[in-house]
């Protein structure tokens, strides 16, 4: 892809190119500090009240992928949607356009996914399309599709209007979906979305992309209001609606930074998505290779649940605080979406590098996964006491 020469990246930051740019100004940090202040409002609201409602939200303790020991409402994904909405005309002038066309679009996967937070009978097949759908209508109200993800022959497909449409719409149900495996423990997958907004926000500061940056950081700004209160106690939960609603928030800026920046691949975008999709692919691997097992089924061999039987119980030992390892898990394994932010820092220019450095990823996820399953190859003695 062509890079930016220095006077387009000015003309860009300074929103000269035509294209509604706006900056990272003190209007996006009120509509950013507002977003965060309205879901944690809604967030505590949907806490004092859960008496009324808990018979529909609260989320079992019983389960192969429950840890937390109280009931517990699933329906943090209420106050992001809730607060989305509400933040509206507080939004930049240049942004609300597209502000408008983002929460419209993503209504499908937030509706299926709180359709399942509340009745449990809405199948994962249903949710799968509800979050393509979300990306289909995301392509169509807003012109921006993925039809250039520098692989040659793949990029010819993608340049036909249904191929890019499909694609995009596949993908970004795809990220939405990720996050969903992703949340199991306490602030883990919040916390993670926090880091790859903030890679997305940092990559589109360097490119001059101020429509990019300002919607990074209101996001940001949502998840967070939900964060304080998910982490480290748990005391609400961002549920399936949340979980793809904010992930599909995710894959809507993975699609508009390459798209509107032609020296930032698609790869970057991939690598700044790395972990949950990385997590995704390799569970799909894993189910499918077990015999009697479908791929929608959960199990208890996910990343974050080798984690936390294998670094929680030895950053807290004591039983009497045995509460603490899941918090604890979501720390260790921020790591990973850590480690992909940096990589995109450094990369995001160079579709080549980028590439290498996802399946550097894909490498570091196999052998932390055989290390945490006990089925690794005999290693160095000094690493094996640090891993």
């Amino acid at each position: 892809m062509r890079r930016l020469t220095p006077v387009e990246r000015g003309k860009r930051r300074l929103g000269m190119d035509g294209l509604g740019q706006v900056t990272a100004d003190w209007g996006v940090l009120a509509a950013a500090a507002a977003g965060f202040g309205l879901c944690l409002a809604a967030c505590v609201l949907l806490i004092l009240t859960q008496s009324w409602h808990g018979h529909l939200s609260h989320d079992s303790t019983e389960g192969v992928q429950k840890f937390h020991t109280a009931p517990t409402p699933r329906i943090g994904g209420v106050a992001i949607a809730l607060a989305y909405g509400l933040v509206w005309p507080l939004v930049p002038a240049d942004l609300q356009g597209i502000w408008a066309a983002i929460g419209i679009a993503g209504v499908p996967a937030f509706a299926a996914g709180l359709g399942e937070d509340l009745t449990r009978k809405v199948g994962v097949r249903a949710r799968l399309m509800a979050t393509m759908l979300a990306g289909l209508l995301f392509s169509a109200l807003t012109g921006y599709v993925m039809n250039d993800v520098d692989l040659p022959g793949v990029d010819w497909l993608l340049s036909f209007t249904l191929g890019g449409l499909l694609f995009t719409a596949f993908a970004m149900g795809g990220v939405a979906n990720a996050i969903n495996i992703i949340d199991g423990f306490n602030g883990l997958a919040a916390g993670a979305l926090l880091i790859m907004l903030g890679a997305f926000a940092w990559v589109a500061h360097q490119v001059g992309d101020g429509l990019v940056l300002g919607l990074a950081l209101i996001f940001a700004g949502l998840v967070l209001g939900f964060f304080v209160l998910n982490f480290p106690f748990g005391r609400i939960f961002l549920g399936d609606g949340g979980a793809y609603f904010a992930g599909y928030l995710l894959a809507c800026l993975g699609v508009l930074l390459p798209a509107r920046n032609a020296e930032v691949s698609a790869w970057t975008a991939l690598l700044i998505c790395g972990y949950p999709v990385i997590e995704t692919l390799a569970s799909m691997r894993r189910k499918s290779r077990r015999e009697g097992h479908s791929v929608g089924r959960p199990d208890k061999v996910h990343f974050h649940m080798l984690a936390h039987r294998h670094y929680g119980r030895r950053i807290v030992p004591d039983r009497e605080r045995e509460h603490l390892r899941n918090p604890a898990t979501a720390v260790v394994t921020w790591a990973l979406p850590a480690i992909t932010a940096v990589l995109a820092a450094i990369a995001y220019d160079s579709a080549l590098l980028s590439a290498v450095f996802f399946f550097a990823t894909v490498a570091i996820y196999g052998q932390l996964y055989r290390v945490m399953s006990l089925n690794a190859p005999r290693l160095p003695a000094a690493l094996a006491r640090l891993l």
